[in-house]
């Protein structure tokens, strides 16, 4: 058995460990590293293998943290970089849209909404702290100043600007509420000068959100589903604007919050209409840098959770374990995967309507049919 109940880990030298998950998580006797000698990344192993097991460094070995004056790190959350977090958290959240008005002699004036395209442009390049750039808009190429908002047409630079602004949608949450979730999970993080925060959740306490949440990890997409709206960079890891991040997505501030929200989350993804998100989000966190590929055995678990009513899954799981070359899934090729799964019927009546598929799925699809007779 694979995948987020697996008893399988991998570690960099593509050693196999089998020992029973009971001694990975929180309440097991010993620790996984002193039993199975592997590390992976940073010193933890199974990072890929579900979000339970996510921690740089052994369960069980994690001590509580103190701020000033020795009382509880939770505690020593300074309003003013919570507030500076949370305005960075809730602009990648909700990214902003952009407007334009061309200031023009003889031009109307009035603010128009940039193609959400463009928006996503210009929100990168603030996001990067560039206060000049170039973007792209109806295949015209524009030099930007976001310290000014203008932006001209490169070929026609020193003409009267267009001038930009930008509307910030705030979610609806409260962030003293939120910093006071937060704290009740969070514990320092190295490295300090993390992009994501100094701290955030992890190890057993990150267990215990997902207990009181009422999300298994390793049977529920929903925890899939989480990750991507906190954008979480590591398996396993809520750094602070990350979590800040996931909160005003889905616009909780609470554990009961969160808890509620839970089965719409749920559904939206099984329901198809958040799957892809969520799907392409997972191939990005679950590989380990700087590898671009996926093991099998690995995607055949977030498969599992993903996919779960594809009747074709095991199938061509199974099919992949035995004849595929190299067992590893590149991203192509788990984006294909979804494609296969939601626009070709179970009985493989439309394949042959797309000439683009990959040799893979020719190989599978031609076993298959002679296999069921089709």
């Amino acid at each position: 058995k694979t995948g987020f109940g697996s008893r399988v880990c991998l570690h960099k030298a593509s050693t196999r460990c089998r020992q029973p998950l009971g001694l990975l998580f929180v309440g097991s006797t010993g620790n996984h590293q002193g039993r199975c000698g592997k590390t992976g990344r940073g010193g933890w192993c199974g990072r890929k293998l579900g979000l339970l097991l996510g921690r740089r460094q052994p369960l069980g070995s994690a001590q509580p943290k103190s701020g000033r004056g020795g009382e509880p790190i939770g505690q020593c959350l300074e309003m003013d970089r919570w507030d500076k977090d949370c305005e960075a958290a809730f602009e990648l959240a909700l990214p902003p849209q952009w407007e334009c008005r061309d200031c023009s002699w003889g031009s109307s004036g009035t603010w128009q909404a940039l193609p959400k395209e463009v928006s996503s442009q210009l929100n990168a390049l603030g996001r990067r702290g560039q206060r000049r750039g170039n973007i792209t808009v109806g295949g015209r190429e524009l030099v930007v100043d976001l310290q000014d908002n203008v932006a001209v047409p490169s070929d026609q630079y020193g003409r009267t600007p267009m001038h930009l602004r930008k509307s910030v949608r705030q979610p609806r949450v409260d962030k003293r509420a939120m910093k006071q979730f937060y704290a009740k999970y969070m514990e320092e993080l190295p490295p300090a000068d993390h992009a994501g925060g100094p701290d955030g959740i992890a190890g057993e306490k990150f267990l215990q959100f997902f207990q009181d949440i009422e999300v298994d990890p390793a049977t529920d997409v929903t925890a899939l589903a989480i990750a991507a709206a906190c954008k979480a960079s590591e398996m396993g890891v809520f750094r602070r604007r990350e979590f800040i991040c996931g909160c005003a997505a889905l616009e909780v501030d609470s554990i009961d919050e969160f808890r509620k929200k839970m089965p719409e989350l749920r559904s939206r993804v099984l329901s198809g209409e958040s799957l892809e998100e969520v799907y392409t989000y997972t191939f990005g966190v679950a590989i380990d840098p700087p590898c671009k590929v996926l093991p099998l055995e690995d995607a055949s678990a977030y498969w599992a959770l993903l996919l779960p009513n594809w009747p074709l899954r095991e199938p061509f799981c199974e099919w992949a374990s035995q004849h595929m070359k190299g067992k590893v899934i590149n991203r192509d090729l788990w984006s294909m995967v979804l494609k296969l799964a939601v626009e070709v019927p179970a009985d493989l009546s439309g394949y042959d309507d797309n000439p683009a598929w990959p040799v893979v799925f020719d190989e599978f699809v031609e076993f298959y049919r002679a296999q069921q007779g089709l």
